[in-house]
């Protein structure tokens, strides 16, 4: 039998390694998961406080939408977690009112309730965005810039102010720079197969539909969730997979223990890390293209030298926590597109999402300041 390797315990180091430990027939034995740090989940952390309020240091929410979105769903309900799943459905005031920071003011996102209203920065109907992207002949390519795919489908508007605001808010990086097919492959996909996004995005809502195989996707789509998160915040989630390892045999968590050399020697892999040295069959990374690019042996030179120029953004998280609400509109929160030369590049409203998350007495509401 043989033996597997996943490099990073982040969320996807995680992921990997649960799946691979409980394949059915699986050609594994032992599956062995190295993380270089005490912390299990990467950039997943949340900070309890015991007063009940949580603090996320990374993502606060996921979406329940295309692949990923199922899959997520399917393994919270396979780690037993349904009880702990915090929905927020579309109908919700953090759904419905998002906002974007353009000169000095926050101006209201536009939704499918106000699709023929005209609002700024767009200055165009949500009407004529769809209408003129459904008629947009669709142009092959291997890969664009998020700006040039968004001002393409949709007009250089939509790509200056929601696209570029997104991709900070997401991605901490312009639009300008950002890959279509990396930061939304299922939009990017749907045009290049189908020449249009909309006519795409319909076409494949039936396959999205039979996809789901889980009760609580199933129950996400019938309540039609826009986002959730889990009570002590989605650290629960990594938490759980830490803990659904101590019960298996399968597989074998070291932290602490990062991976400084690899090398591949008549078809098998050998690591060391600080302690020890393994041979494994298959290794699966999970790790930052820099950091991969450290521990390849010499004869890849090239390909480490192609990894260690994937560029890298630096951000900022401040917490605030004030006595009452100081936001008279609910919301989810605000965006700031790179035009405006802010240092801040978004900001969440994180009471008004997930209220449960706060203080036990809720006299205390939370926010989130992403900052570059």
């Amino acid at each position: 039998m043989a033996t597997a390797v996943v490099l990073g315990g982040g969320v996807t180091g995680l992921s990997a390694a649960y799946y691979l430990g409980k394949l059915q027939a699986s050609p594994f034995s032992k599956v062995i998961l190295l993380e270089a740090s005490s912390h299990l989940g990467g950039w997943i952390k949340s900070i309890r406080h015991e007063d009940g309020a949580v603090f996320e240091m990374g993502p606060r929410s996921m979406r329940p939408v295309f692949n990923s979105g199922n899959n997520a769903l399917e393994l919270v309900e396979e780690l037993g977690l349904q009880d702990k799943v915090l929905s927020v459905t579309r109908e919700h005031a953090a759904v419905k009112n998002k906002f974007i920071y353009v000169d000095g003011k926050l101006l209201t996102l536009p939704t499918p309730r106000d699709i023929f209203r005209s609002r700024p920065p767009l200055n165009q109907t949500l009407a004529s965005l769809l209408y003129n992207e459904w008629r947009t002949k669709s142009i092959p390519v291997e890969d664009e810039t998020a700006h040039d795919f968004i001002s393409r489908r949709f007009g250089t508007q939509a790509a200056k102010y929601l696209a570029d605001a997104m991709c900070q808010g997401v991605f901490a990086g312009k639009s300008t720079l950002l890959s279509a097919r990396s930061c939304f492959p299922d939009v990017f996909k749907a045009e290049q197969e189908h020449g249009s996004v909309i006519k795409g995005m319909m076409k494949n809502s039936k396959k999205r539909r039979a996809a789901i195989k889980s009760h609580l996707g199933l129950l996400a789509k019938r309540e039609r969730w826009a986002m959730w998160s889990l009570l002590g915040g989605l650290q629960t989630l990594t938490d759980s997979i830490e803990s659904h390892f101590q019960e298996t045999e399968t597989v074998t968590v070291q932290c602490n223990e990062p991976c400084l050399k690899l090398e591949f020697l008549n078809g098998k892999a050998k690591l060391e890390t600080t302690s020890f040295s393994i041979e494994a069959d298959h290794v699966f990374s999970a790790l930052p293209a820099k950091d991969i690019a450290r521990i390849l042996p010499g004869n890849e030179s090239n390909l480490s030298n192609i990894l260690r120029k994937v560029p890298y953004s630096t951000v900022g998280l401040v917490h605030l926590e004030y006595e009452g609400d100081p936001v008279k509109t609910k919301g989810f929160g605000y965006l700031v597109p790179s035009c405006e030369k802010s240092r801040v590049m978004g900001v969440t409203f994180d009471s008004c999402c997930f209220p449960q998350l706060d203080r036990r007495d809720g006299k205390f509401s939370r926010f989130t300041f992403l900052v570059c």
